[in-house]
């Protein structure tokens, strides 16, 4: 996300008569966090040539330049969007920059897209309840049923105790349980054995992004105490971005899920530079994580 729509909120010059922008979506109301397509197109006189944004990553939305295997038709840019927030809400004015064939450069605006982003409950309340099952109904069963079952019972019980009489006898001494990691340690030594796999060497960027995501969150979630795991990404951003001690921590991780979904679902190619700074990124985090949350020293140093 390096290519962010820096000139989003810049007022430019009025556009030569002829030249225009217009920015639509596939869809108005979408849930947190769900992709949707917006398409730009951009007309002009003959020979007009038209610059889009790449991308563009703000705390409440996203925007992806779409690889198709056939371009779109010319004066067109889509762009695959998420919005991580709740309500009325807009897609900023997006720029387009203009070549006319005199030489003479600009730029043009989008209008805003409004959106209505609700949550991903049922909007039925109703819906959101557990249904109604019927009454139970009752089963006659015979008195020959019930002594069998239980002459069954005494078999079973009997046989499983012989069992573990014998299995009690045999087995040695359990070995005391090693006590847990903590989160910090954890992580520390997950991330050195991903780099001692060799992974992140052999170009293996797949596995490598998978592992490197799953010892991220799974840090979070044991220092956080939260179900980080479980979560979405954008479930996981807004938490982090709810909570006191990782607000700063959500722009590191929605950077590391937006490269590790590329590289997952084939959407972008592996880079061995970015691949290094978001491994530093994740050990940035543990770092500056439990600094945050170390207890404070006592001044003057401690008691005697």
């Amino acid at each position: 996300m390096k290519c962010a729509l820096a000139l989003l909120w810049l007022a430019g010059a009025p556009a030569p008569e002829g030249l225009d922008a217009t920015a639509a979506a596939s869809k108005t109301e979408v849930t947190v966090g769900e992709t949707f397509t917006v398409e730009v197109r951009a007309t002009g006189p003959a020979g007009t040539t038209f610059t889009f944004p790449g991308e563009a990553a703000r705390d409440t939305f996203e925007l992806r330049t779409v690889t198709a295997a056939s371009p779109p038709p010319p004066g067109t840019h889509r762009y695959e969007a998420a919005v991580f927030t709740l309500g009325e809400t807009e897609l900023p004015p997006i720029p387009v920059r203009y070549r006319l064939p005199d030489g003479t450069e600009g730029e043009v605006e989008t209008a805003p897209i409004q959106l209505k982003v609700v949550s991903l409950l049922p909007k039925d309340k109703d819906q959101q309840k557990l249904a109604d099952v019927r009454e139970p109904v009752g089963i006659s069963i015979g008195r020959a049923f019930w002594i069998g079952l239980g002459a069954a019972a005494l078999i079973a019980g009997a046989l499983a105790f012989w069992l573990w009489s014998r299995l009690r006898a045999r087995a040695p001494a359990a070995a005391p349980p090693a006590p847990a990691l903590a989160p910090d340690e954890e992580a520390r030594r997950a991330l050195a054995a991903l780099v001692a796999s060799g992974r992140l060497a052999r170009g293996e960027y797949r596995p490598f992004y998978i592992e490197l995501t799953a010892i991220a969150k799974r840090y979070l979630e044991r220092r956080l105490e939260a179900p980080i795991l479980e979560m979405t990404t954008a479930e996981m951003l807004a938490h982090l971005r709810s909570g006191p001690h990782g607000a700063d921590l959500a722009a590191p991780m929605r950077d590391l899920a937006g490269a590790a979904d590329r590289i997952k679902f084939a959407l972008g190619t592996g880079v061995h530079d970015e691949a290094e700074r978001h491994l530093a990124a994740v050990r940035g985090l543990v770092r500056v994580l439990e600094t945050r949350l170390r207890p404070a020293e006592p001044e003057g140093g401690q008691a005697a």
